[in-house]
C-alpha cells in the first residue's frame, strides 16, 4: 500500500505541475486578448476564445490521463498502452466500469486517479467560468 500512495502522490504532484502550464497558457491568452483592448463585444470573437479555451483544457486532461496510462502500462500492471489509456480515463473520470482491475498491491492508484481528475476538472471549470465571465461582463457594458 505504501508504494502505491507513494507513487499516487507522485503522479498526482506531477500531473497538477503539468496542469498549471496548462492554466498559465489560458492566463496569457486571456491577459493578452484583455490588453489588446478587447472587452467582449464582438459574438464570434467570444465564441473563437471558449472554443479555444475549452480545447487547451480538454487536451490538458487527455495529457494527464496518459500520463497515469503510461504509468499503468509501465509498471506491467496493463499488457497494452490502449488498455491502460482506457483503464486510466475510466479512473479520471470517476465512470468506473470495474471490467479492469489492478493488482491487489496497485489497486488504491485508481482511487488516486479519480481524486486527481476531480481536481482538475474543477480545476478547468474554474478557468473557463473565470474567462467567460470577464467575456459576458464586458459584453454587458459594450
Amino acid at each position: 500500500m505504501h508504494s502505491a500512495l507513494l507513487l499516487g502522490t507522485g503522479l498526482l504532484l506531477a500531473s497538477l505541475l503539468s496542469f498549471a502550464v496548462a492554466i498559465a497558457l489560458v492566463v496569457s491568452l486571456m491577459s493578452r486578448v484583455i490588453r489588446t483592448g478587447y472587452f467582449g463585444e464582438s459574438f464570434w470573437k467570444n465564441v473563437a476564445i471558449m472554443i479555444i479555451i475549452s480545447l487547451v483544457m480538454a487536451v490538458a486532461h487527455l495529457m494527464e490521463i496518459v500520463l497515469w496510462a503510461a504509468v499503468f502500462w509501465v509498471s506491467s500492471e496493463i499488457s497494452t498502452f490502449e488498455e491502460a489509456f482506457y483503464f486510466s480515463a475510466q479512473n479520471y473520470t470517476t465512470l468506473g466500469y470495474g471490467d479492469i482491475v489492478l493488482s491487489d498491491r496497485w489497486r488504491l492508484l485508481g482511487p488516486l486517479e479519480a481524486i486527481n481528475g476531480l481536481l482538475l476538472f474543477g480545476l478547468s471549470t474554474a478557468v473557463m467560468f473565470a474567462a467567460l465571465s470577464r467575456l459576458v461582463s464586458g459584453r454587458l457594458r459594450s
